[in-house]
């Protein structure tokens, strides 16, 4: 009798330690898959934060050629001398490749880098899945928070274009048309209209506010690239 327990014992051990292992072994497997998605989407991720890192050095310096033309008109209102102002550098240009200065007054920068792989990846469960607590508040950080001041900041800039073209149309029909060149006088009363130079100080301001968002937001990608680094040298 003592013979059959024993070994009826033995035999529910040796099933627990069957069932233990068989366990142990799956949820290694699953870590193993896990660690692999894990380096996939953080390698997909720094691809995207790279486009992302020069997508906005390029509207940063957009930005900063038209707040160069703002500046101008504010620091010399009353006294601007039009041929130095058209000829300022600007990267807005009309279908003839001329530049173009009201476009560049009046207009925002709409400021929408690459997402799609992060979308992706969060709607799929894979950002989940990174056990780093701290690169994983580093991504949100990039994706989620700093985003919402951006698209804030660019909605905002959106309602004053649009309140200042509508004030254009119906103030300034003249420089409608795209070739401003020979139309000084237009242009002289256009730069002595108060309402106007209350409009550039919005944009102006917005447009500062912006630019120091975005370069906050690239010192933030920079340090994220750097920890996804850091994080695959050790995976």
């Amino acid at each position: 009798m003592k013979n059959i327990l024993a070994r009826g014992g033995t035999e529910f051990l040796a099933v627990l330690l069957g069932i233990s292992g068989s366990l142990w072994v799956d949820d290694y497997r699953i870590e193993l898959v896990n660690n692999e998605k894990t380096i996939y989407t953080l390698k997909s991720l720094k691809k995207e934060l790279e486009s992302a890192y020069d997508y906005g050095q390029d509207i940063f310096q957009n930005i900063s050629e038209d707040v160069e033309a703002h500046n101008y008109i504010i620091d010399h209102w009353g006294k601007i001398n039009i041929d130095t102002l058209i000829s300022l550098k600007l990267d807005r240009k009309d279908i003839n490749g001329e530049t173009d200065l009201i476009l560049t007054l009046k207009a925002y920068r709409g400021f929408h880098p690459p997402r799609a792989i992060y979308n992706s990846l969060n709607n799929d469960g894979s950002i989940g899945l990174i056990d780093d607590l701290e690169l994983k508040r580093k991504i949100n950080d990039v994706f989620q928070i700093r985003s919402k001041y951006l698209d804030e900041g660019s909605e905002n800039q959106r309602y004053i274009y649009r309140r200042f073209n509508e004030y254009i149309i119906v103030n300034h029909p003249a420089l409608q048309n795209k070739n401003i060149k020979d139309k000084q006088k237009e242009l002289t009363e256009f730069l002595r209209d108060k309402v106007v130079y209350g409009f550039i100080i919005e944009q102006k301001n917005l447009n500062d506010f912006i630019s120091q968002v975005i370069e906050w937001n690239l010192e933030a990608i920079d340090d994220l690239i750097n920890s996804i680094d850091n994080y695959l040298k050790k995976a």
